[in-house]
C-alpha cells in the first residue's frame, strides 16, 4: 500500500483533511487500481454497513462504517469516507436538514468519484447518479419535503446483483 502524503514543508503529517485532498488528486492522476493492492478483501462489518442503508438504518451505517474507516489505511479510506458520507446525507434529508443533506451529500460524490463504475463489489456509478439526483432536488428554492419523504431512496447495490 503507497505510504501517506507528506507536508513538504516541515516533514510532518498534514491534517487529515488535508491527507483527503492529496489522496483524492493522486487517485485522479494515478488511478485506484495503481494504488491499491489487488484483490481487496474487506471485513465483514462492511456488508453489514451496506446492509444497513438499504434499510435505511443511515446513522446505523454511519457508525459501522465509521469503524471501518479508522482502520483503513489511504487511499482505500476515502471510499468508506464516501459511503459514510452518503449515509449521513440521507440521515439529513430524512431530518429535513437542507444544508447538511447537500453538504454531505456533495462531499460523498467528491470522495466516490476516483471510485467509479464498481469498486470493491459496489456499483458505485448508480449510487452517485442517485446522490446527484437528490442533490439537485435539495438545490430547489422551495423544498417539498413531503413529496421527498415520499420517494424511495437509494440502495447500495453489489456488483454481484
Amino acid at each position: 500500500m503507497a505510504s501517506a502524503a507528506r507536508s513538504p514543508a516541515s516533514g510532518s503529517q498534514p491534517n487529515r483533511h488535508t491527507q483527503d485532498l492529496l489522496w483524492l488528486q493522486r487517485l485522479r492522476v494515478e488511478g485506484v487500481f495503481s494504488l491499491l493492492p489487488d484483490p481487496l478483501s474487506p471485513p465483514p462489518l462492511y456488508y453489514q454497513g451496506i446492509a444497513e442503508f438499504n434499510h435505511g438504518a443511515y446513522w446505523q451505517c454511519h457508525e459501522t462504517l465509521e469503524g471501518v474507516w479508522r482502520e483503513t489505511p489511504y487511499p482505500l479510506k476515502l471510499f468508506y469516507y464516501a459511503l459514510i458520507k452518503v449515509a449521513v446525507g440521507f440521515e439529513h434529508v430524512g431530518r429535513h436538514h437542507q444544508r447538511s443533506a447537500t453538504s454531505q451529500l456533495t462531499t460523498a460524490l467528491a470522495n466516490l468519484a476516483p471510485f467509479l463504475p464498481t469498486f470493491l463489489g459496489v456499483r458505485t456509478a448508480p449510487l452517485a447518479r442517485e446522490a446527484q439526483a437528490w442533490l439537485e432536488r435539495l438545490a430547489e428554492p422551495d423544498v417539498r419535503w413531503a413529496e421527498m419523504d415520499a420517494l424511495p431512496r437509494p440502495k447500495i447495490v453489489l456488483a454481484l446483483e
